[in-house]
């Protein structure tokens, strides 16, 4: 049998038989979904949060200890977070 129909064969088995899922979801879903505790700026700590699409970072965050956050980049995605201290009463 001829490799292209033979690759054919096993897509059509494949997708009938509980292959793999082809839904796609966006970062974004799955950001607001397993992601749903995202730090305040608010002046208690100082810490980093860095945003990613497709596994490539898009953008950052800086809170600093007086609470001024600083944006760089696109902020929407995945995150990871960073923290660096808290800051001193």
């Amino acid at each position: 049998m001829k490799p292209a129909v033979m690759m054919c064969l096993v897509a059509v088995v494949m997708g009938g038989c509980g292959g793999a899922d082809t839904e796609d979801v966006s970062p974004q879903e799955l950001g607001s979904a397993e992601q749903s505790i995202i730090w305040a700026c608010d002046g208690s700590s100082q810490w980093n949060r860095y945003w990613y699409k497709n596994g490539v970072e898009v953008g950052r965050e800086y809170c600093d200890c007086p609470g001024i956050l600083t944006k760089f980049g696109t902020t929407s995605g995945s995150y990871t977070q960073e923290l660096l201290f808290y800051c001193s009463p």
